[in-house]
């Protein structure tokens, strides 16, 4: 095909029922390039995820960002400079001070977050039927490549579990260990699930995610842990260096990203 021309390597593509998502354009394609949905954590915004990916994978795929929910937390004097999520995974990766109402003199916005499982897999689908519909055939036909942070990587994982013929390979990063039980792993092997990556920046995401993987691969599924240290809950340093040396193993045998 022709190369592929972009105004900007970056665009915000508009979702039907949803917030724009943002796209990052593989531009110069002259075929059909793999997808990499990359779904934010609590206070996150697309922009970051895409930037982050587009890092890592340059002009081999479409990174395609979800925008999710606008975030309000309840302002508080010993935390008016926080603008991340907290640290750690708990259930659920709830942040205590996110607050769903956008009124009230102590409240305000703070990035974006994924709502919940449902909501994710709506807005998933919606924003890859807008990809399809802007870049038609420049849009590769096959599985997409499931990147989440956090909390986005929690529901990321439960997604999966119900959709392994959709996200066959998945990038869990600081989260999305939880939900791989013996039950889910099964589930996600059935359907043709192929790989997992855990990325880890905190040593308690490492022993988790360690757990997990050993209980995908009772299920036959392939999985790897690396380990960013010292980054923390993130992955703009070393976990991202990490992601960008396991690239080859986990979209490997995926014709898609043959180049």
């Amino acid at each position: 095909m022709p190369p592929l021309a972009s105004p900007a390597p970056s665009a915000a593509l508009p979702v039907t029922g949803f917030g724009p998502a943002v796209v990052s354009v593989p531009v110069g394609a002259t075929r059909a390039r793999p997808v990499v949905v990359a779904v934010l954590g609590i206070g996150d915004s697309p922009d970051d995820q895409c930037a982050t990916w587009r890092d890592i994978v340059g002009a081999r795929a479409f990174v395609l960002c979800p925008r999710g929910a606008p975030n309000f937390v309840v302002e508080a004097p010993e935390d008016a400079g926080a603008e991340r999520e907290a640290e750690g995974d708990p259930p659920g990766d709830e942040d205590p001070r996110r607050d769903a109402s956008p009124t009230g003199p102590s409240r305000r916005q703070v990035g974006f977050f994924p709502v919940d499982l449902s909501s994710v897999d709506r807005e998933v689908k919606a924003s890859l039927a807008a990809l399809k519909a802007r870049y038609g055939a420049y849009v590769a036909e096959r599985e997409v490549l499931y990147a989440g942070f956090s909390r986005g990587a929690f529901l990321g994982a439960s997604l999966a579990a119900r959709s392994p013929e959709r996200f066959r390979r998945l990038v869990l990063v600081e989260g999305g260990q939880t939900p791989w039980n013996p039950g889910a792993a099964s589930a996600f092997a059935r359907g043709g699930g192929a790989r997992v990556l855990f990325a880890c920046g905190q040593p308690k995401c490492v022993e988790d995610a360690e757990a997990a993987a050993s209980t995908l691969r009772a299920a036959k599924i392939e999985a790897r842990v690396v380990h960013g240290a010292g980054e923390g809950h993130g992955y703009r340093r070393q976990v991202k260096e990490e992601i960008r040396r396991s690239l080859s193993w986990i979209v490997d045998g995926d014709p898609a990203w043959r180049d």
